[in-house]
């Protein structure tokens, strides 16, 4: 037997899915408008369904669990409990190594995720508190309804994230809930391997469809409220928020920028003129900056409000990163 070619399996599952968004998510509405053609005495097509369901939990879980091994710590470390899974070699470190893959990516395509029984011990290992692991059930039931931020939250007033801490909780039976994704793997498991398709009736099809999009959706809340808690979603929200990022990454380069002047005047130099020089730098990077953004904008012709904000945020905090990284750069050898 030849031996897996773990790297290659990922580019081209990777490739495969470049244009999908929310991977497994939107796959489901397709299965929920095939299922409404089917005929009560297709029992066939009701059990081939049961398998593309379970296909797209699948997809939807080692989604979930790349995008928070992806986002660094504390998910990166508890991703230590995987490693029985995961073989090491010098071209699968070359390639995490060189971002051919990330490690989200190694840690979800190597895990099991075919029963509940995986589902929940791999979520357990990466919500786990130092030596407290909170049960799966547990985990999904604390997941609330995403509202959005209020706009006293949205200008910076009042506590952040309040509005969402207190919003509706997104499940009312996450036990039910639990006991049909595993039945759903049980007869995906009589489908595939024992090919039973007098498996599953019409209303179980009905009920495991709802479920399944019931849990893809809890997924989804579960990795996004944990990693961007009281973030918009809507257009202009999103767009403020932009800009209130961008905002303070340019204050706190301009800080630095500040204190590299006072410490350039407090000092003596017999052969140049220090400060004219790093004023003349300043403005020099001002006015690329505005030129910058000024191209970026006209480059994409008429815009809406919400569109300038976005596209002046990105100019702004990506010059203005690049900016404070230089200047802190500066300031230790100054």
């Amino acid at each position: 037997m030849s031996k897996r070619n773990v790297i290659s399996e990922i580019e081209e599952k990777n490739a495969r899915a470049s244009n999908k968004y929310l991977h497994g998510n939107l796959e489901l509405y397709d299965l929920e408008a095939s299922s409404r053609r089917i005929g009560e005495s297709d029992a066939t097509m009701r059990a081939l369904h049961i398998m593309g369901i379970a296909s797209c939990i699948e997809v939807s879980v080692r989604e979930a669990i790349k995008r928070l091994v992806d986002s660094g710590s504390p998910y990166i470390e508890r991703a230590e409990a995987f490693k029985e899974h995961i073989k090491f070699d010098f071209l699968l470190t070359k390639a995490l190594s060189d971002g051919t893959i990330t490690f989200g990516d190694l840690v979800s395509h190597s895990l099991p995720v075919s029963r509940l029984e995986h589902i929940a011990s791999h979520f357990e290992s990466l919500f786990c508190d130092k030596d407290q692991r909170k049960k799966f059930n547990r985990i999904i039931s604390d997941i609330r309804e995403y509202v959005e931020p209020s706009e006293e939250e949205l200008f910076g007033g009042g506590q952040a994230e309040q509005k969402q801490k207190t919003a509706p909780l997104l499940l009312s039976e996450p036990s039910g809930l639990l006991l049909d994704i595993a039945s759903i793997f049980e007869i995906r498991h009589l489908v595939a391997h024992e090919a039973n398709f007098n498996s599953v009736s019409s209303d179980e099809l009905s009920k495991f469809l709802n479920s399944a999009r019931l849990f893809v959706n809890c997924l989804y809340e579960l990795v996004e409220q944990d990693l961007n808690p009281g973030q918009s979603r809507s257009g202009y929200g999103d767009s403020v928020q932009a800009m209130a990022r961008a905002g303070a990454i340019q204050a706190s380069a301009l800080a630095v920028q500040e204190r590299i002047m006072s410490k350039i005047s407090s000092t003596e130099s017999t052969e140049h003129d220090l400060a004219a020089l790093f004023r003349a730098a300043t403005c020099a990077f001002d006015a690329y900056y505005q030129a910058e953004s000024s191209f970026r904008l006209s480059a994409h012709g008429m815009l809406t409000g919400n569109a300038m904000r976005n596209i002046e945020s990105d100019v702004t905090i990506k010059l203005w990163q690049h900016r404070m990284d230089y200047l802190t750069s500066i300031e230790e050898i100054i």
